[in-house]
């Protein structure tokens, strides 16, 4: 995993504690795939158990959306290179 030293999928720590951990803040571009392509995100904001994201791209397509609330632990998360 780049950027990071705790695993995201099937953690048993909240998505904010993961960030926390991995050093991820906002700004922090993660990519991930659940098996559809591979999703960006950029974290905007951190709370106490869940974090504040954007997408940016979803299988290289451009996405115009508006932040809303994210979990990390459906997928392997890591920096976006």
């Amino acid at each position: 995993m780049t950027g990071g030293s705790v695993n995201t999928k099937g953690s048993p720590l909240s998505t904010a504690e993961l960030c926390r951990i991995n050093g991820w803040k906002p700004g922090t571009i993660l990519a991930g795939d659940e098996g559809y392509g591979v999703t960006e995100i950029v974290i905007t904001a951190i709370g106490a158990h869940k974090i504040l994201a954007k997408r940016l791209r979803h299988n290289g397509i451009q996405m115009d959306q508006k932040e809303s609330v994210w979990g990390l632990e459906c997928r392997e998360w890591e920096v976006a290179e």
